[in-house]
């Protein structure tokens, strides 16, 4: 018997550094739409959690972040929500703690944004400038 409680929080198979890198691309634009001011991301392999996933720092403000970021595609990483399953999608790691796409972005949200989990919104919600 096999129990999930965080569904996507596992060893990402074939991911590449680049998938990975244009992912966390993506983010950025994404953190961008959601009025954040995030600084360029720089890439740091010594951090690698080994699984599929790819360290990148960068900061908001006085505040220094990382996003561990799965390598595979971005449409098989990218989680927004509306008829999408969370079941079909990796988590990216926050400074250690494992988010779905859109709740990752939400985390990075200043806490006065409005909502227990920062930025608050809900699944769905338009962000950046290509959806899936």
């Amino acid at each position: 018997m096999t129990i999930f409680i965080n569904p996507g929080s596992g060893p990402v198979d074939e991911a590449t550094e680049d998938n990975a890198r244009a992912n966390m691309s993506a983010f950025w634009t994404d953190m961008h739409a959601r009025g954040l001011e995030p600084a360029a991301f720089t890439r740091h392999s010594d951090d690698d959690y080994g699984d599929g996933r790819y360290a990148f720092d960068f900061c908001i403000g006085d505040e220094m972040h990382q996003v561990q970021m799965p390598g595979l595609p971005l449409e098989k990483v990218r989680y927004l929500g509306g008829g999408q399953s969370p079941w079909d999608f990796p988590r990216l790691y926050v400074d250690d703690s494992s988010w779905l796409w859109f709740f990752a972005l939400n985390i990075l949200m200043p806490e006065d944004a409005g909502s227990p989990t920062h930025g608050g919104g809900r699944p769905g919600y338009a962000v950046g400038s290509s959806q899936p």
